[in-house]
């Protein structure tokens, strides 16, 4: 039950996931040509690639070695020749981050500056922006900066339309590691050796960390056929070195399933310095201790959701839900395990080509949008939050909330971003100031952020106006204060228990978001448990085994039997082939002798009739001789005759005393004169012959 990619499909979405495999297979085999044909003709003419005056030419990279380090596995490798202008052109930008940080006069304002200064330059280099000249985010930006930023957008290449269409219709399965590499900024962001001096290093900075990465290892990704014990070694390793160099940080539940991700797809190294840069660029202070512009972004999309679907909040209003509820898990995990993992890999695409979190915004409308209708007809705030959830990790169509996201939502850019977020920036760090002070009173009504998030850090500091035993005894017996009537009026008495009430609503709601988010994870936890014990009982199937030997095992002597049975068959069939030869055998014999016999025979007759013909030819030849003689006899007695009329003779005076029928005087017949025929003997042998 695992998808193209190998991870593992819930069991309540196997049967959609395959409904939509063959539309994936379909799409990947179009995105593989389209990108083909991309990276060809990029290849085919590398000179069209426009670079910054600071990065070496095209031509020059197609020429170098690629250069690999190779311990005792391959842990760095570059990305192929092809992809090399789409490198060059993104790491120009990360350079160009970093000259705007080192240009920038004031250190304390550096890290909001780069907010601000590097979405501003991945918008204008990635977006044909309609903007007006009076951009207060451009305004305050300095001026080398909005210098370098029009500079860089005369340099943009011409094929960086084509290529942001190209990422927005997704990026092929075999190539997406090496163009996320890209994306980020591998190269350029690559210290030689410097990861494997993280790992040789002996500080002791991550301990507090270690048996939370031990703990999550088996969690990552349970049952993947890639990370097994050699994958989960180099997780390890990966985690580490991310916390040893960014120690104020460390290490931060979901970061284990962006490096897993990230190892899937590329070496070791190559997977460090792309976690480096999601984390210490694209999410600057997401997962930090304070997580300051998580909170920010959670106020500016609930303040999004409400410009863009006036009805969905008002009913999310009446049931008592917050859209951060939802919306928080989303941002923090980048939907990892939130989506389908096609959806998850596509809005990845596009947020790591941009450099910004702007696709985060989007992918949320686009899911308010596709899934509100749907949410309007609940009753109950669980009910919400759950439909929403489950409907979201149902949304295998990744093309359409792709499309959704980009098209739908194509104002929502980063300068309206970072307007939203200079406006909610303040009140959330004016929070953090009250909580870091113990400050007693709650001065921001919108406090969201404080709200959801504070119980991750300082439970008990959002019940303002009480000390810590009087918070404890009301948060767990939900008892008020005893007021002396003597010292208040009757209303600050009101005003009192009204604050009181106000304060337990507001701890209420951290705890109701603290049990979804408990809910939510134990049932994330739940089904990875499950897909895992069902691999292992898929696993451990030794009595089907052993059923299904002895099912062999009488199969195998089923065709004993019937192999002995066989081999009977065929020695009868043999001895009755041998007798039938045999007296095939006799009949050919007596064939032969019966074709010499008559061949003897048809000799004997031909025989028999030549010396037929030849008694026939003398026998006609004494024939002719008896007729001539006969007709000499005959001419010689005419010739006595005529001599003996003179004198009768006593013969023939007796003739004619004989009666008139007698005068004629009678032919004398001769023996020679008499038909021919044969014996006895010569009849029998023209009988034989004939037979």
């Amino acid at each position: 039950n695992r998808d193209a990619y190998g991870f593992a499909v819930r069991p309540q979405h196997l049967q959609r996931y395959r409904e939509y495999a063959n539309i994936y297979k379909e799409e990947e085999e179009e995105r593989s040509d389209r990108w083909d044909d991309f990276l060809e003709r990029q290849y085919v003419e590398p000179t069209n690639s426009a670079t910054t005056s600071d990065d070496v030419s095209l031509s020059e990279d197609y020429k170098e070695v690629t250069e690999t380090k190779v311990h005792q596995i391959q842990i760095w490798s570059e990305i192929r020749p092809s992809l090399r202008g789409v490198e060059d052109m993104m790491s120009s930008r990360v350079k160009k981050k970093v000259n705007l940080l080192n240009n920038e006069p004031e250190p304390g304002l550096k890290k909001q500056l780069s907010t601000i200064e590097e979405p501003e330059d991945s918008e204008e280099e990635f977006y044909d922006l309609e903007r007006s000249e009076s951009d207060p985010i451009l305004e305050n930006l300095p001026t080398d900066g909005i210098t370098n930023l029009d500079a860089h957008s005369e340099n943009r290449p011409p094929w960086k339309q084509e290529l942001e269409c190209l990422v927005q219709g997704g990026v092929p399965m075999a190539l997406r590691g090496e163009l996320w590499q890209a994306f980020v900024g591998v190269r350029a962001r690559r210290e030689e050796n410097y990861y494997q001096n993280l790992l040789a290093s002996d500080t002791n900075v991550v301990s507090n960390f270690v048996t939370f990465v031990s703990q999550d290892l088996p969690r990552t990704f349970p049952g993947h056929p890639a990370l097994d014990e050699d994958g989960r070694n180099a997780l390890r390793r990966l985690l580490t070195a991310y916390a040893r160099h960014n120690p104020s940080v460390g290490y931060c539940q979901a970061m284990n399933f962006f490096a897993g991700l990230l190892l899937l797809l590329m070496p070791e190294e190559n997977a460090f310095w792309a976690l480096l840069g999601i984390l210490d660029d694209y999410f600057d202070g997401y997962y930090s201790e304070e997580m300051i512009e998580s909170q920010v972004d959670q106020l500016v999309l609930e303040e999004l959701v409400r410009e863009k679907f006036p009805k969905l909040v008002n009913h999310l209003d009446y049931l008592g839900v917050q859209v951060a509820w939802v919306s928080g898990p989303w941002f923090l995990t980048i939907f990892m395990n939130m989506l389908p993992w096609e959806s998850v890999l596509r809005v990845w695409d596009v947020l790591l080509f941009e450099g910004t979190r702007v696709m985060l915004f989007r992918t949320a409308l686009a899911l308010m949008e596709l899934y509100g209708p749907a949410l309007v007809t609940t009753k109950d705030a669980g009910d919400a939050v759950t439909l929403l959830q489950s409907l979201a990790g149902s949304t295998f169509d990744s093309s359409q909330l792709v499309l959704t996201a980009c098209m739908g939502f194509q104002n929502i850019q980063e300068a309206r971003l970072q307007e939203l977020r200079n406006k909610h920036r303040p009140a959330v760090r004016a929070i953090l100031d009250e909580r870091s002070n113990g400050a007693r009173a709650w001065k921001d009504s919108q406090g969201l952020a404080s709200k959801l998030y504070s119980f991750k850090k300082d439970p008990g500091s959002v019940m303002i106006g009480t000390d810590k035993s009087e918070q404890t005894d009301m948060q767990m017996n939900g008892d008020v204060p005893h007021l002396d009537p003597s010292s208040v009026n009757v209303d600050e008495l009101y005003l009192g228990l009204n604050a009181i009430y106000c304060i337990q609503v507001v701890w209420l709601k951290v705890e109701l978001c603290r049990l979804l988010e408990d809910k939510r994870s134990s049932e994330l936890r739940a089904e990875e448990l499950e897909t895992a014990l069902m691999e292992m009982v898929k696993q451990d199937n030794r009595r089907q085994l052993s059923a299904r030997v002895e099912q062999l095992e009488q199969q195998v002597s089923e065709l004993k039997q019937a192999l002995a049975d066989k081999q009977e068959q065929e020695s009868a069939m043999l001895q009755i082939l041998m007798r039938v030869e045999q007296e095939q055998k006799v009949t050919e014999d007596a064939r032969i002798f019966a074709e010499q016999d008559a061949a003897a025979q048809r000799y004997a007759a031909q025989v028999l009739q030549e010396k037929y013909e030849e008694a026939s030819a003398a026998l006609s030849e004494m024939e002719k001789r008896a007729v001539m003689a006969e007709s000499m006899l005959e001419a010689t007695l005419q010739y006595e005759s005529g001599q003996n009329k003179a004198q009768p003779s006593p013969r023939s005076i007796q003739q004619s005393n004989q009666d008139p029928s007698q005068d004629i005087p009678a032919r004398k017949i001769s023996l020679l004169s008499r038909p021919f025929g044969l014996g006895w003997r010569d009849r029998n042998k023209v009988t034989y012959c004939k037979d």
